[in-house]
């Protein structure tokens, strides 16, 4: 068996497939979402935690999605489901109180004039907003969807 027919094999599935491409929506979408907001082209966000739609909540609702279209309500389905609202849970609770945190010490940084003691700032846009969420949850049932009725269905 070559490496070609191993990566075929392992992204035409009928699970993995579909979740990918609810993931490639979800970061195609922000990439979208920043341009049109900052009025130029913005892939850097490609790579970036936070921002429009969550791309953690699309892939895990898009796994979810997918192994329901495949195997219904199965055991899988259901852990795959208490994943996805604990990733969920994790991206608007403690990864975005952590930002907000994050943006309250560089404040006080900056304010003290400390900013040639530590080079770099934190980093702010750790986690979700509850709509950035919302929006990775429907990207996720969407593309797997379509993903799925594409090529399986």
């Amino acid at each position: 068996m070559s490496l070609t027919s191993i990566v075929i094999d392992f992204f035409y599935n009928p699970i993995v497939l579909p979740t990918f491409i609810a993931y490639l929506a979800s970061v195609f979408g922000k990439i979208i979402y920043e341009s049109l907001k900052k009025k130029h082209l913005v892939v850097q966000v490609a790579i970036q935690d936070g921002g429009m739609p969550s791309s953690h909540t699309a892939i895990v609702i898009g796994l979810s999605t997918a192994i329901f279209l495949y195997e219904g309500m199965s055991t899988v389905f259901w852990v795959s489901l208490v994943f996805a609202f604990v990733v969920m849970k994790d991206a608007t609770g403690i990864r975005w109180e952590t930002g907000q945190q994050a943006k309250v010490i560089n404040q006080i940084l900056k304010k003290l004039r400390m900013g040639k003691v530590i080079d770099e700032e934190l980093k702010e846009l750790l986690g979700h907003t509850e709509l950035q969420v919302i929006g990775g949850f429907i990207v996720g049932i969407i593309f797997s969807y379509l993903g799925h009725m594409f090529f399986f269905g």
